[in-house]
């Protein structure tokens, strides 16, 4: 078998992301189940057969647009000092704000998702077990260092965090000029965290 022309493999992975892009659309508009494959194939001019040659299920699809996201995110956690784990979630809220398609996508996903039959009942459920224990590490962290103002219990700072940040981001959706995420998320954290510590 002759080797693949030099422009095939850029061309391939060009394909697969605007087909992730499709989706993010298509996913926003009608949820996991109101979208189709075939609508998706056709935002992106290929036929279903050279879809299906890229990504073998819905399924599969809505996994990778959702990996992709977390993989962002992870990136972002990871140029973050030890002492400023907490302030990296502001920076994911602004990043976020840049896309609120995906963003529509994660609300919508994860409300159908609450169903454990939904293909990614289990990885939402891991990312937010994963996140809690995550953020409850990091305000164990800041406990040991004299920099928390409170003295409720770590689990549910960390419920409250995540409780704040999806609840501010739903309402964003609906009135992106009368909610700015992460100046509210700011303030949540000055009434927790003390800085000068």
């Amino acid at each position: 078998m002759g080797a693949a022309a030099p422009g095939a493999y850029a061309k391939t992975g060009e394909v697969r992301q605007k087909i992730l892009d499709a989706c993010v659309e298509a996913f926003s508009a009608g949820g996991f189940h109101g979208a189709t494959m075939e609508d998706i194939a056709e935002q992106v001019s290929i036929s279903q057969a050279g879809l299906l040659h890229h990504f073998d299920s819905k399924a599969e699809l809505l996994a990778e647009v959702l990996a992709a996201h977390e993989r962002e995110t992870a990136a972002i956690a990871r140029e973050a000092d030890d002492l400023d784990l907490l302030r990296t979630h502001l920076e994911v809220a602004h990043a976020n704000e840049a896309c609120p398609g995906l963003i529509q996508l994660h609300s919508i996903i994860s409300s159908e998702a609450m169903t454990g039959e939904h293909p990614t009942h289990e990885l939402h459920r891991a990312r937010y077990d994963s996140l809690r224990l995550h953020l409850t590490r990091v305000f164990a962290e800041l406990r040991g260092r004299g920099r928390l103002k409170v003295d409720t219990r770590l689990e549910i700072l960390a419920d409250l965090l995540i409780a704040v940040m999806d609840g501010l981001q739903r309402q964003w959706l609906y009135n992106p000029s009368a909610v700015d995420v992460s100046t509210d998320v700011e303030a949540f954290l000055a009434g927790v965290v003390d800085d000068e510590a």
